[in-house]
Protein backbone atom coordinates (compact mmCIF):
# COMPACT_ATOMS: atom_id res chain seq x y z
CA UNK A 1 0.00 0.00 0.00
CA UNK A 2 2.94 2.11 0.72
CA UNK A 3 5.00 1.85 -2.15
CA UNK A 4 1.05 2.66 -4.15
CA UNK A 5 0.55 5.65 -2.34
CA UNK A 6 4.04 6.59 -2.93
CA UNK A 7 3.52 6.14 -6.94
CA UNK A 8 0.39 8.02 -6.71
CA UNK A 9 2.42 10.94 -5.08
CA UNK A 10 5.48 11.39 -7.38
CA UNK A 11 2.28 11.00 -10.44
CA UNK A 12 0.00 13.92 -8.73
CA UNK A 13 3.34 15.83 -7.91
CA UNK A 14 4.11 15.34 -11.70
CA UNK A 15 0.40 15.97 -13.39
CA UNK A 16 0.47 19.06 -11.04
CA UNK A 17 4.25 20.33 -11.46
CA UNK A 18 2.80 23.91 -12.65
CA UNK A 19 1.05 24.68 -9.89
CA UNK A 20 3.29 23.34 -7.14
CA UNK A 21 4.46 26.50 -6.39
CA UNK A 22 5.28 26.52 -2.19
CA UNK A 23 5.40 29.82 -0.61
CA UNK A 24 6.36 30.73 3.21
CA UNK A 25 2.77 30.90 5.19
CA UNK A 26 3.46 33.99 6.20
CA UNK A 27 3.50 35.20 2.65
CA UNK A 28 0.39 33.53 2.01
CA UNK A 29 -3.04 36.01 1.55
CA UNK A 30 -5.36 35.45 4.50
CA UNK A 31 -7.64 33.96 2.25
CA UNK A 32 -5.29 31.26 0.95
CA UNK A 33 -4.62 30.73 4.68
CA UNK A 34 -8.93 30.25 5.31
CA UNK A 35 -8.88 27.74 2.06
CA UNK A 36 -5.73 25.72 3.04
CA UNK A 37 -7.47 25.71 6.96
CA UNK A 38 -10.75 24.03 4.88
CA UNK A 39 -9.03 21.79 2.84
CA UNK A 40 -7.51 20.46 6.07
CA UNK A 41 -11.24 20.32 7.61
CA UNK A 42 -12.31 18.11 4.92
CA UNK A 43 -9.20 15.62 5.25
CA UNK A 44 -10.62 15.63 8.64
CA UNK A 45 -14.06 15.85 8.24
CA UNK A 46 -14.24 13.76 4.83
CA UNK A 47 -16.47 11.08 6.38
CA UNK A 48 -19.07 13.68 7.95
CA UNK A 49 -21.69 15.14 5.55
CA UNK A 50 -19.90 18.16 3.88
CA UNK A 51 -21.37 20.87 1.30
CA UNK A 52 -20.42 24.35 -0.04
CA UNK A 53 -22.81 25.93 2.06
CA UNK A 54 -21.73 24.37 5.26
CA UNK A 55 -18.08 25.12 5.00
CA UNK A 56 -19.32 28.88 3.72
CA UNK A 57 -21.12 28.70 7.12
CA UNK A 58 -18.60 27.54 9.42
CA UNK A 59 -15.38 29.87 7.98
CA UNK A 60 -18.39 32.37 7.16
CA UNK A 61 -17.44 33.33 3.81
CA UNK A 62 -20.04 33.56 0.76
CA UNK A 63 -20.95 30.58 -0.96
CA UNK A 64 -20.05 31.90 -4.15
CA UNK A 65 -17.05 33.70 -3.06
CA UNK A 66 -15.73 30.70 -1.59
CA UNK A 67 -16.51 28.72 -4.27
CA UNK A 68 -14.78 30.82 -6.85
CA UNK A 69 -11.24 31.48 -4.10
CA UNK A 70 -11.35 27.78 -4.35
CA UNK A 71 -11.13 26.75 -7.67
CA UNK A 72 -8.41 29.52 -7.52
CA UNK A 73 -6.26 28.17 -5.18
CA UNK A 74 -6.50 24.97 -5.77
CA UNK A 75 -7.50 23.87 -9.15
CA UNK A 76 -10.76 22.41 -8.05
CA UNK A 77 -14.04 22.63 -7.33
CA UNK A 78 -15.17 22.33 -3.88
CA UNK A 79 -17.18 19.86 -4.74
CA UNK A 80 -14.66 17.45 -6.44
CA UNK A 81 -12.10 18.20 -3.97
CA UNK A 82 -14.51 16.62 -1.29
CA UNK A 83 -15.24 13.40 -4.02
CA UNK A 84 -11.38 12.79 -4.31
CA UNK A 85 -10.50 13.18 -0.79
CA UNK A 86 -13.21 10.79 0.02
CA UNK A 87 -12.15 8.57 -3.50
CA UNK A 88 -8.75 8.47 -2.43
CA UNK A 89 -9.97 7.18 1.11
CA UNK A 90 -12.30 4.39 -0.37
CA UNK A 91 -9.12 3.32 -2.36
CA UNK A 92 -6.88 2.59 0.44
CA UNK A 93 -10.24 0.54 2.23
CA UNK A 94 -10.51 -1.63 -0.93
CA UNK A 95 -6.63 -2.37 -1.77
CA UNK A 96 -5.84 -2.43 2.37
CA UNK A 97 -8.88 -4.07 3.93
CA UNK A 98 -11.31 -6.96 2.63
CA UNK A 99 -13.92 -4.47 4.08
CA UNK A 100 -17.64 -4.45 1.50
CA UNK A 101 -17.03 -1.74 -1.03
CA UNK A 102 -20.82 -0.29 -0.28
CA UNK A 103 -19.59 -0.42 3.86
CA UNK A 104 -16.50 1.50 2.77
CA UNK A 105 -18.28 4.12 0.58
CA UNK A 106 -20.84 4.81 3.40
CA UNK A 107 -17.58 5.23 5.73
CA UNK A 108 -15.93 7.81 3.68
CA UNK A 109 -18.95 9.68 3.50
CA UNK A 110 -20.71 8.77 0.28
CA UNK A 111 -24.34 8.94 0.98
CA UNK A 112 -25.46 6.47 -1.46
CA UNK A 113 -23.71 3.34 -3.40
CA UNK A 114 -24.95 4.95 -6.99
CA UNK A 115 -23.40 8.11 -6.42
CA UNK A 116 -20.40 6.57 -5.10
CA UNK A 117 -20.25 4.34 -8.46
CA UNK A 118 -20.42 7.34 -10.48
CA UNK A 119 -18.26 9.57 -8.63
CA UNK A 120 -15.59 6.65 -8.74
CA UNK A 121 -15.64 5.89 -12.26
CA UNK A 122 -15.68 9.64 -12.99
CA UNK A 123 -12.03 9.82 -10.96
CA UNK A 124 -10.36 6.61 -11.33
CA UNK A 125 -11.56 5.60 -14.92
CA UNK A 126 -13.46 2.02 -13.35
CA UNK A 127 -15.29 -0.14 -10.95
CA UNK A 128 -14.86 -0.03 -7.82
CA UNK A 129 -14.67 -3.84 -7.92
CA UNK A 130 -12.74 -4.16 -11.14
CA UNK A 131 -10.01 -1.35 -9.45
CA UNK A 132 -10.24 -4.06 -6.20
CA UNK A 133 -9.33 -6.99 -8.37
CA UNK A 134 -6.64 -5.59 -10.33
CA UNK A 135 -4.70 -3.93 -7.00
CA UNK A 136 -4.95 -6.89 -5.13
CA UNK A 137 -3.24 -8.96 -8.09
CA UNK A 138 -0.72 -6.29 -8.35
CA UNK A 139 -0.17 -6.90 -4.92
CA UNK A 140 0.05 -10.47 -4.86
CA UNK A 141 2.78 -10.37 -7.53
CA UNK A 142 4.46 -7.91 -5.49
CA UNK A 143 5.16 -10.09 -2.55
CA UNK A 144 5.86 -12.93 -4.79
Amino acid sequence: IIHLKFIEFLTLLYLNQDRNIYSNAAEMTSMEQKIYSITSFIHNHYSEELSLDMLAERFDISQSYLSHQFKLVTGFTVTDYIQMTRIRNVQAMLIGTQIPITEAALRCGFSSFSQFNRVFRKHIGMAPSEYRKQNQLSFSEFDA
